[in-house]
């Protein structure tokens, strides 16, 4: 398919989404900053409209086969991303979303924080994230169930998904909120299975 640079993808309220190919962004864990891509160096924090996430396990980017969550989430500049987390930094994650479930809170309709905290071990000095969240205004939560029900299951990425069906993505719009959070703790913590 042939795609005209010269035209401007269509976006959802503003959002800017490329089918399964969404701004990748990491989590150095050795230095302890956020980068988009390799070169795009961001400090040691980052807002995220966090719209769902997919765990698995597999062999990547040279460690041995462990678990991993796939983040997806819309950043500051609107657009579709996604971000990767293993070990302590999942545990965080699913903490925070145990908290928000707890006062009946679902985290897609939060802003939420990834902050890198230092640590050491017998191994030496590395970071781990720690989450906290604030509520997002209702004007926002629309636009993202909006975007989210429009793209429907084209919300992915490639890199990771063998089978893009597998993907799970956080339900935005479900009676009782806490249902979702529920969902996908239990999901989130099937990592541990594998």
């Amino acid at each position: 398919m042939f795609i005209n640079g010269f035209d401007l993808p269509e976006s959802n309220n503003g959002i800017v989404y490329f089918p399964g190919s969404p701004r990748q962004y990491r989590a150095d864990c050795k230095s302890g900053i956020f980068k988009i891509g390799e070169t795009d160096m961001l400090g040691n924090s980052l807002k995220m409209e966090v719209l769902g996430c997919y765990p698995f396990k597999k062999k990547i980017f040279n460690y041995p086969r462990q678990p991993w969550l796939e983040v997806f989430f819309i950043d500051k500049d609107n657009a579709f991303s996604n971000i990767l987390f293993k070990t302590e930094s999942i545990n965080n994650f699913i903490e925070l979303m145990r908290k928000l479930t707890l006062r009946s809170q679902t985290i897609s309709t939060q802003i939420v924080t990834a902050k890198t905290a230092k640590r050491s071990s017998d191994r030496g000095t590395y970071y781990a994230v720690e989450f906290s969240a604030s509520d997002n205004k209702p004007e926002r939560i629309k636009q993202l169930i909006e975007f989210s029900k429009s793209e429907g299951n084209q919300l992915y990425s490639s890199r990771f998904a063998d089978d893009v069906s597998e993907v799970q993505l956080v339900e935005l719009e479900q009676l009782p909120p806490a249902n979702n959070q529920k969902k996908l703790i239990k999901n989130s913590q099937e990592l541990e299975d594998f």
